[in-house]
């Protein structure tokens, strides 16, 4: 498969998950990404947030120490991308903002993702993505009317939203610059990414609409639209059903007056995809609630080769490119925190070995020489265990049944 953005050179500096989720996506399509973080401060990463730093260069750089800006502005005139995630305030203090790096590479793209943007009142606040979901209005939005406001079982919502806006803005930055040799601030914020998120529901408020508020699964434009519990332990199914397909709803589930309530009492006894298929093949919209263990063993995302093989020792599968055609895009594992600080500095930004001396000799670049390290394995009755707790939903009595289906 071609690799879109070969040839692409991004400076990173990135922390959390907004600016990680974004430059993943630049390199799987073909970008050299170089991760900048302080070696000063760096811990080793975890199987969970390889996906945030596997196919990246690592630079341990402490911007704090004598000399680091200066090592930041030299290797930055020369990439196409600059990138962070901190407050304006903190690129202002070290001399990194845009203006300063359009002075010494007049065409660079340089995205910042803030939690306010760059200007107005709340410009220097920080903000991540647990607080963008409550400030822009997400999780008054999100679960049961009779309940405290909910949010998302994950703390990457508003990150993963916001992420793929800055990658596709790169996008459309990188084809400007080729077409007038212009430089391009991205100016993104969690907040208004968030709020840009939420559908017709600020418009509708604007033109004197109901104000909005959590509805759970329901939603008014359909007969039925709601989640259901299914036989087994954790197992729900989705039906999203108009009304037009009332009479199939009816026949499929042996009911006469299609209610929630009836549906909920039909399909209580049913395995979830059996529910599923049988409406599926009727014409209504349903499926199995997924979870990790059903997405780990789907034989059509490891045929598509959206899994890949990280790790030597204990190999497990992780993430590959959301645009496809996976099976063609390497899989790099995670390096270590500076560990590619040579290649950064002389091939990039020109330094001498003396000179790269030098900065490891006064504490500006340094390493942590560890890899993200692997989850403990646990057997299956350890994972009973936490089932029973409550710790965990439903996991197949193998853990590792995704074996079974990857070869």
């Amino acid at each position: 498969m071609d690799r879109p953005l070969e040839g692409i050179r991004v400076l990173s500096m990135e922390q959390a998950v907004a600016l990680p989720f974004a430059t993943r996506h630049l390199a799987d399509l073909g970008a050299e990404v170089i991760r900048v973080e302080s070696h000063a401060r760096a811990r080793p990463a975890t199987i969970t947030e390889t996906d945030l730093v596997r196919n990246r260069l690592r630079w341990g750089l402490d911007l704090g120490a004598e000399g680091a800006p200066e090592l930041f502005r030299r290797v930055a005139a020369n990439v196409d991308v600059v990138a962070h995630n901190f407050t304006p305030r903190v690129m202002r203090k070290f001399g990194i903002d845009f203006e300063s790096i359009r002075a010494i590479n007049p065409d660079v793209i340089y995205l910042s993702i803030t939690g306010f943007g760059t200007t107005g009142p709340w410009g220097d606040r920080p903000l991540f993505g647990p607080g963008a979901e409550a400030v822009s209005g997400h999780n008054l939005l999100i679960g049961d009317p009779n309940a405290w406001p909910g949010r998302p079982g994950t703390i990457v919502y508003a990150d993963s939203n916001t992420g793929l806006n800055g990658a596709v803005a790169v996008l459309a930055a990188l084809d400007h610059r080729d077409e007038t040799g212009e430089a391009v601030h991205i100016d993104l914020s969690l907040y208004e990414a968030s709020i840009a998120h939420l559908g017709v529901a600020v418009t509708e408020r604007a033109f004197g609409g109901a104000e909005p508020n959590r509805s759970g699964n329901n939603d008014p434009r359909f007969l039925i639209h709601d989640v259901f519990d299914t036989a087994g332990h954790d197992r729900h199914v989705a039906i999203a059903a108009h009304e037009d397909d009332r009479d199939a709803l009816g026949r499929v589930l042996g009911i006469d007056t299609v209610t929630p309530e009836a549906i909920a009492a039909r399909v209580a006894g049913r395995t979830a995809e059996d529910v599923a298929e049988a409406l599926q093949d009727a014409g209504v919209a349903a499926y199995v609630v997924s979870d990790a263990s059903d997405q780990l063993t789907d034989p059509q995302l490891w045929a598509r080769g959206f899994f890949g093989l990280l790790g030597d020792e204990n190999p497990h599968p992780h993430q590959g490119p959301a645009f496809g055609g996976g099976i063609d895009v390497p899989m790099e594992a995670v390096h270590a925190v500076g560990a590619d600080n040579h290649y950064v500095l002389s091939e990039i930004g020109g330094l001498t070995d003396a000179e790269i001396a030098d900065a490891e000799a006064s504490g500006a670049v340094g390493a942590v020489l560890n890899r993200a390290t692997n989850a403990p394995v646990r057997t299956a009755e350890q994972y009973a265990i936490r089932m029973q707790r409550g710790e965990l939903s439903r996991v197949d009595d193998d853990p590792s049944g995704w074996r079974k289906v990857a070869r």
